[in-house]
């Protein structure tokens, strides 16, 4: 390829050209009509003239350009050869991309026309990337790095010494260096490594375009293979050697035609080179595309789905013809090992593959056996792309006929029943399109996101992690130890594996999905003949499926009360210790970095107590404790501490562990009862702290400051007030920190204990970029407490960097004690509970309007 064909409406651009006769030209003017051009291009875009048309207008548009830059500096009169490389060399720009030039040289290099000529590129508001080299340095590159030989495979020489290109492109080939295999190994390793980099799947909130899985880089990757292993100069090259059917070759361009069409708007909209899908472009980019709210979907959710679904079909495409290539690259006949295993199937170099064409067309319910036979084989790495491709062309048998078949049915279960591979299998029966054809209630949430920053998969990709993680909690202990030994009570895990299939199936229909998925895991039972008990466990687990975090997080779980009302709920500890690992699983595949040793510690103390609820509830459980606790204590301090516990409410020997009573009690009894500071436990992400001394007022105020001045995030509090006028303060910390930023915490807590002089600033609340998109008015609630001296309030609202801090000054400003607060974070929104009183007694009506009126002018200031 050479110089860039003048597109179809070239004559809509000849005044650009026709500067070039004018001697003296500024390069304003030249910039000038570059906008110009630019504009026009652009109102063509929004009038929906076809992508590809534009994108290569433009790219012949910057070449004109670019020519005339390297003709001002009379670079055309020196021994240079000008080469496009990347996307420029392929001849398809976008608004924003990078002009990507190499400039090859013999011995002497004009360095000053050189460098001139890239600054008036750059200066005409171009994004140049530019390399200068020798023909022998570029090989030398080339010959260690795929990256650089990949992209002169797409280089494309524009002007100047003809030989230099010849002589580089020539010595760049496949028989120099880079052959087909070595080629394709690279390049695998590399995609490899960038899905690794941009995530492990296309379904992330803010997925890239480009780099993501399913995203311009794979379609890319297929075709550089193809240009160098089968020397073919276009992607439909693919089809004349028989790699790519002519119906996927459509699906692939117009895939490809989606994906540039909404990275020309997203460069429009960010006014630079953005690949990323932020959530600040993404409602936007729904309206470009002419997307509408309904009842059951936003317009953003609308526009997502369909750009995961586009993306998951080019994914799919990838992996087929990367699998293909493999076959044909690294493998030769001879080395095919085959084991035959049906008639229908066998596995060939540990794929498995049909024996013939018309498996799934004589038997449809091969498209489900063909799964079973993955799962009963271990040894089988995968599927081979001829039989992937064959199930993709057979989706049409799907059915009610074949839904109705009870041995598609038993298949089915199957898969939910065998100890291996469920994730797997039903990530792959997905991505194949069989999972959402077989059963359309999860067809509906295929792709589906959910516009905010809680959850950071589409449906379906959650509903699978959900399912690795119930499989990993089966495993091994060594992400979830508690949680694994609770497991082992569980001799069968196909209805928790079930209730993970089921628990958001019914996201986006409106209503409580809860409640609509339940429903819907009642008729699967019944259609699939489930015994009842199991049908039942099922229903309830998808119903009640939140509730298990929403007590643990929201409420008082040393109460009995809670405790009570809860196991009650449950019925029994078989449900329980399905709910338990249901629960840690679904919070775990919403994001990976909601899981923290907080709510591990919070979901285990709920089951815990629940449990000796089930068994039997001690008559006294504040002496039970404090027997269990006097027995770890140093005997010397017994007398100490049975004076100091006198002064202690019950609530803390309710609330806290043997362990923590004895370690904190001894702490303080060695310290004569003085103000104490004691870390009751470390996690890796956050710590225990218990604050003890005299009480003053604001103290738990400025005890927040000093953690959030110290960057760490306060979970969980409790503040016991003594009798004695001290006071016991619990907090329950997150947040990454090391031994001197422990002890500068409890260096300023020791200050504020004994020094009445201290004070600590107030901090301003901030917002993030992500969270500004998302800012929502608050929601207040207040209830009664634990007692009638006490009120339950609850505050939903944007969760702002020093929220607590101001919360808790707005507290003191009022003359509200704090007894006990649970901070919970849900993507952008904090939901915050807090037990309280004024003046030994609940809030009054006045007292809660006074409160919510300065809450509510505190965070209406963000806007």
């Amino acid at each position: 390829m050479a110089l860039l064909a003048p597109p179809d409406h070239a004559e809509d651009y000849f005044d650009l050209i026709a500067l070039a006769a004018i001697k003296g030209q500024s390069i304003s003017a030249y910039k000038k009509m570059l906008q110009q051009a630019d504009a026009k291009l652009n109102a063509a875009f929004y009038q929906w003239h076809n992508i590809s048309r534009l994108v290569k207008t433009r790219a012949w548009i910057v070449e004109q350009l670019v020519l005339q830059m390297w003709r001002r500096h009379h670079l055309d009169q020196c021994q240079l050869a000008l080469v496009a490389v990347g996307g420029f060399g392929r001849g398809d720009l976008q608004p924003h991309s990078d002009v990507d030039l190499l400039v090859l040289y013999h011995q002497q290099l004009p360095e000053q026309a050189v460098s001139s000529f890239i600054q008036d590129l750059w200066d005409l508001g171009l994004d140049v990337g530019q390399a200068v080299r020798t023909v022998e340095e570029t090989i030398a590159l080339a010959s260690k790095d795929v990256t650089v030989a990949t992209n002169l495979m797409e280089s494309r020489f524009m002007q100047g010494e003809h030989q230099l290109y010849n002589d580089m492109y020539d010595r760049t080939n496949d028989r120099h260096m880079w052959s087909g295999k070595e080629f394709f190994q690279a390049k695998y390793q590399e995609q490899l490594s960038r899905h690794e980099k941009y995530g492990e799947t296309a379904y992330n909130l803010e997925p890239n375009i480009k780099e993501g899985q399913g995203g311009l880089r794979d379609i890319q990757m297929v075709t550089w293979v193809a240009q160098r292993h089968f020397h073919v100069t276009s992607m439909h090259g693919l089809v004349d050697v028989g790699f790519l059917l002519p119906e996927e070759y459509i699906q692939l361009q117009k895939g490809l035609r989606k994906l540039w069409k909404i990275r020309y708007a997203l460069h429009l909209l960010a006014g630079r080179k953005e690949d990323r899908l932020l959530f600040e472009h993404q409602k936007s980019l729904a309206k470009i595309f002419s997307y509408e709210d309904d009842d059951e979907s936003l317009a953003v959710e609308k526009f997502m789905q369909n750009h995961y679904r586009n993306t998951m079909q080019l994914e799919l495409l990838n992996m087929r013809l990367l699998q293909l290539f493999q076959e044909n690259i690294l493998q030769s006949f001879e080395d095919k090992q085959i084991i035959e295993l049906t008639d229908d199937f066998q596995i060939i170099n540990q794929y498995l593959d049909v024996t013939h064409d018309e498996v799934f067309s004589r038997r449809p319910t091969a498209l489900l056996e063909v799964f079973h036979h993955y799962q009963q084989n271990p040894q089988v790495h995968g599927i081979r792309a001829n039989t992937l491709r064959r199930i993709s062309q057979s989706l049409y048998l799907i059915d009610d006929e074949f839904r109705q078949d009870e041995q598609v049915k038993q298949l089915f279960l199957g898969v939910f029943k065998h100890k291996n591979l469920v994730f797997g299998q039903l990530r792959l029966m997905n991505a194949l399109g069989v999972l959402g054809a077989y059963l359309p209630v999860f067809g509906r949430i295929v792709g589906r996101m959910q516009y905010d920053l809680f959850h950071m998969y589409t449906v379906d990709q959650h509903t699978l992690f959900v399912l690795r993680n119930i499989r990993k909690i089966f495993l091994t202990p060594k992400t979830h130890h508690y949680a694994h030994q609770v497991s082992k009570q569980i001799q069968s895990p196909y209805v928790l594996n079930l209730a993970g299939f089921f628990h958001d199936v019914a996201k986006g229909r409106g209503g409580d999905h809860a409640e609509l998925g339940a429903v819907d895991a009642a008729q699967f039972g019944a259609d699939f003949n489930l015994p009842e008990q199991d049908s039942k466990l099922l229903s309830w687990l998808v119903k009640y499926h939140l509730i298990m975090s929403v007590v643990a997080q929201k409420q008082d779980i040393s109460d009995l009360q809670v405790i009570e009302k809860f196991a009650q709920l449950v019925g029994s500890q078989h449900y329980l210790n399905h709910l338990y690992i249901l629960t840690i699983a679904d919070i775990s595949g919403t994001d990976p970095k909601l899981w923290n040793s907080y709510k591990d510690s919070l979901l285990k103390e709920l089951y815990e107590r629940t449990v000796k609820y089930f068994s039997a509830t001690p008559t006294d459980v504040v002496e039970s404790t404090k027997a269990e606790a006097m027995d770890l204590l140093d005997k010397r301090h017994h007398e100490e501490v049975v004076d100091l516990w006198q002064h202690i409410p019950d609530r803390f020997f309710d609330y806290s562990s043997p362990e923590q009573i004895a370690q904190v009690s001894q702490a303080i009894a060695e310290n004569n009862h003085q103000a104490t500071i004691c870390i009751t436990d470390l996690h890796d992400d956050g710590f225990e702290v218990m604050v003890y001394g005299q009480d003053k007022k604001g103290l738990f105020h400025q005890l927040v400051a000093v953690l959030a001045e110290h960057h760490i995030s306060v979970a969980n509090a409790r503040i016991f007030t003594g009798s004695n006028g001290f006071v016991l303060d619990y907090f329950h910390c997150l947040g990454s920190y090391d031994d001197e930023s422990l002890q500068s915490v409890k260096q300023a807590f020791a200050l504020l204990l004994t020094d009445a002089s201290i004070q600590v600033s107030n901090r301003e609340l901030v917002v993030s970029r992500r969270e500004k998109l998302f800012l929502e008015p608050p929601e207040l609630n207040f209830s009664v407490g634990r007692s009638d001296d006490e009120t339950r309030f609850e505050l939903k609202c944007n969760d702002y960097d020093g929220l607590l801090v101001n919360i808790t000054m707005i507290f003191v400003e009022q003359g509200i004690n704090i007894h006990a607060a649970k901070i919970a974070t849900f993507g952008h929104r904090a939901e915050d509970v807090f037990w309280l009183s004024r003046d030994g007694k609940a809030l009054n009506s006045s007292q809660q309007d006074n409160l919510s009126k300065a809450l509510v002018t505190l965070l209406g200031l963000k806007k």
